[in-house]
């Protein structure tokens, strides 16, 4: 099948001597597994068994005498102060602990909710003292009359577009049925079927 001339070329010069491949050195052989028995794994060698256990000896904390001095100073000064404020707060002079985060929630809550305007009419003398919640009813009114007035509008587009839409359908049905009427175009598919 191959229709091409073989060609053959000779040299003159030496034949090319191919370099000797070097034969890869064969692995060494692994040596054989030693088989470990079981027993001897789990085994307490003599050593750990025999050896004595040192316990380390817990350090303390030892204090000087002038810290223990300053100590029971610092504990009587707090005993003391205990016992008068507890006297205090027997006879109502001082508040209790529950007293206090109580005051502390409470001036949390008026500061939640202050009076947001003093305004004075120069007009009238009539001052109005606007509240958080009467902020918040304002608000809700105001956004109330937004959204309804943007509903009216929304669909008063809707109405208008949904005329236009039908208005633009009438109109493609007519023009659809005069082009039925009239027949095919000259280049139209079908121009030609009159004629068979």
């Amino acid at each position: 099948m191959d229709k091409m001339p073989e060609v053959v070329i000779e040299s003159d010069t030496e034949e090319e001597i191919e370099p000797e491949i070097e034969p890869e050195p064969e692995p060494e052989p692994l040596p054989e597994k030693v088989q470990i028995d079981v027993d001897d794994v789990f085994k307490k060698s003599e050593i750990l068994e025999n050896a004595p256990t040192i316990k380390k000896p817990k350090r303390t904390r030892t204090m000087t005498p002038e810290a223990l001095e300053k100590l029971a100073i610092a504990r009587a000064k707090g005993l003391e102060t205990r016992r008068k404020n507890k006297e205090l707060r027997q006879k109502g002079e001082m508040p209790t602990p529950t007293q206090k985060k109580d005051e502390k929630k409470k001036q949390e809550m008026e500061a939640k909710r202050p009076v947001v305007n003093n305004v004075v009419h120069k007009t009238e003398n009539i001052t109005n003292n606007i509240t958080h919640d009467d902020i918040i009813k304002i608000t809700k009114k105001a956004s109330q009359e937004a959204l309804e007035e943007y509903e009216v509008k929304r669909k008063a587009r809707k109405q208008a577009k949904k005329v236009k839409f039908e208005e633009e359908n009438q109109k493609t049905i007519v023009k659809n049925k005069i082009n039925s009427a009239l027949g095919h175009k000259y280049g139209q598919e079908g121009f030609f079927d009159v004629c068979f």
